[in-house]
Formats: structure tokens, sequence, C-alpha cells
């Protein structure tokens, strides 16, 4: 089952005797153990029916007797076992999970890690229960994680304040998620724009990867150096390597939008990852301006720069001068190839 799934049958009143919770991201995990834990028991029996323990305080035991209790004056009862990856003497737990207490839900929620997936209760989990591996998003997928968290809190975002937020912020759900809830009590209604976004997380509104991109996508060499210089003055709050990579992935799309630029705006989407429909008319237009020699020529200058920016081959050169020389050999590439 997944994240959706699990949070649908909650809400719903559906409860299933246990849960067994784990994998890399652990933003789904804490969502769906904080619903849990807030919504299973009604507030007035918590203090009876809510159990919520640690891994690193108890052990498989005390979870299986506390499992086998009754609820007090209530429906049911909730053992929600936290950072469950410190616990080591899981076998005894095969048993219960085999002929779990109808009126008990257990939740076992992993942090930043699996359980041997040999394990005898393990497989039970598996066989007769609920097992949920949170995985971590790939960065095109970021951009519709915040979308959809957005207008979950009734939230309009422009898809350049989407495309902001995920460059500035990345893959940290947990930040993310505390953006938008920042969004949510400052701006009670229209539309948030990137200008929202640049003051709300700090990121100048003209100097950012953002916008260098687009410069680039404009084959606009001035601009683009305009910027790098910005981004060099203040480098510690953009990184090389961070910043090298989101120059790839964008002319490795315009790459993408060239190769197929037959296909629909929605093939288009699906196969080069795009987020929004609004962007795939810059990538077209980009597309345009460049050759396949020419963006073969920038993906070599991105690939040097990469191993310079991590200290192969590039002498004493600051990451502040590394960044302003990749920008300026992009350009002059573009300027050649416009010459001819």
């Amino acid at each position: 089952m997944d994240f959706n799934g699990i949070i649908k049958e909650l809400k719903s009143g559906k409860y299933r005797p246990a849960y067994l919770l784990a994998g890399d991201e652990p933003y789904f995990i804490d969502q769906i153990a904080d619903y849990a834990q807030t919504r299973i028991i009604p507030t007035a029996e918590q203090d009876f029916n809510l159990m919520v323990v640690y891994g690193k305080d108890t052990n498989a035991r005390a979870v299986v007797e506390s499992c086998r209790q009754f609820p007090f004056m209530g429906e049911r009862k909730l053992v929600l076992v936290r950072e469950a990856q410190d616990i080591r003497d899981w076998e005894v737990l095969d048993a219960y999970l085999k002929n779990p207490v109808p009126t008990t839900v257990l939740i076992l929620a992993f942090k930043n890690k699996k359980p041997d997936g040999r394990s005898a209760w393990v497989k039970t989990m598996k066989d007769k229960h609920v097992f949920y591996e949170s995985k971590s998003l790939y960065d095109s997928q970021i951009p519709g994680f915040i979308s959809d968290l957005a207008k979950e809190n009734g939230i309009s975002m422009d898809p350049d304040a989407t495309a902001l937020m995920a460059e500035y912020i990345g893959n940290d759900l947990g930040h993310l998620h505390n953006e938008i809830d920042k969004i949510k009590l400052n701006y009670e209604s229209g539309r948030i724009t990137r200008d929202i976004i640049s003051d709300m997380i700090g990121v100048s509104k003209e100097f950012n990867v953002f916008e260098l991109c687009k410069s680039f996508s404009r084959k606009d060499g001035r601009r683009a150096y305009q910027i790098a210089l910005n981004l060099a003055v203040h480098i510690k709050s953009n990184p090389l390597v961070p910043t090298i990579s989101s120059i790839y992935n964008h002319f490795n799309k315009i790459w993408g939008v060239k190769f197929y630029l037959a296909k629909s705006d929605s093939e288009l989407m699906s196969l080069m990852k795009i987020p929004f429909p609004g962007f795939v008319k810059e990538y077209r237009e980009a597309a345009g301006l460049y050759t396949i020699a020419e963006l073969e020529r920038i993906f070599g200058v991105l690939k040097t720069y990469d191993l310079k920016s991590k200290g192969v081959d590039s002498g004493n050169t600051s990451q502040e001068n590394l960044l302003l020389e990749m920008v300026l050999a992009i350009t002059r590439m573009s300027a050649v190839e416009m010459k001819r």
C-alpha cells in the first residue's frame, strides 16, 4: 500500500491491526505516524488508550504486552513505536502478528532504515498486514510534491514560484512542508508568485540559479554573466556542485526537447520530467537556438567543471572563479556557434 492509500484509509476510519513503516524518506513515515497519533484515538481517551514509545526505551516483548491489553472505555488502543529501528529482539513479535488483538492498532515506524526482509516477523507483516516502504523522491518529482502540498493547503502557486522553491530547498520534504505552512499563515489569499518565494526563503529575485538557467535558454550571455557574478559573491548560499547540477539538468531538458521536437507537449513533459506545461514553451524555444553539437560541447564544459569543483585539476582556483569561468565558457560557445 502506498502513502496516499494509507492516509485515505486512516481518514475513512479503516484501521488495520499492524503497520510497518520503513525506508529512506522519513517525511512520509512521520506524516503517517503523526496523523495516527492525533486522530485514531479520541482526545478524551488518549490518556488510557494511546501508547507512544521510542525504540531505545523499550523492547519487542514490552510492545507485544501492550498490544495484548484491551482498550479502556473505548473501541481501540493504539501502540505507536517511533524510531523502532533501535529495537533488536523483533522475532518475538511474529506470534502476535499471526494472531493480533483486533482492538489494537500497532504502528512500527523505522527511521532511515529497513528491517531485515528475511526475518519471519517481517514476512508475516508483509503477508498479513501493511508494509510501507518510504522512498526518497527524485529531483524531478519535487515541483509536483510542492504543487500538490500547496493545493492541499488551499494555496495557489505560480509554476515559477514552485520551481524556485524546489531549486533552493531541494528534496528536504520536511523543510518544504514548513515553508508551505509559513505561506498558509502569512498569505491568506491571492496567488503565490516567484517574488513572494524569493522574499520568504531569502533568495535574490534577480540573481539566482533559476534566472541563470532562463538566461541560458535565451542565449543571453551578458545577463548570464551578471547573474554568475552575484552568485559568486554569495557562493556559500549557492554552492558550485548543486549549481552545476541544476545547469546540467536544464541543458539536458533542452537537449531532450530538441531530440523529441515532434512530440506533443504532454509527451515531452512525461519524457523529460518537465513539471509544468508552461515550461515546455521555454524549452522548445531554447531547443531552436542551440544545435546538437553546441549542446554536446556545453555538456563537456559542465563535466570538466564538475570535476574541478570536486578538486580534480583545479589548482588553487576558487569556487567563485570556477563558476565564472564555467559560465563564460558556456556563453562564449553560444556566441561562437551563432557566428557560424
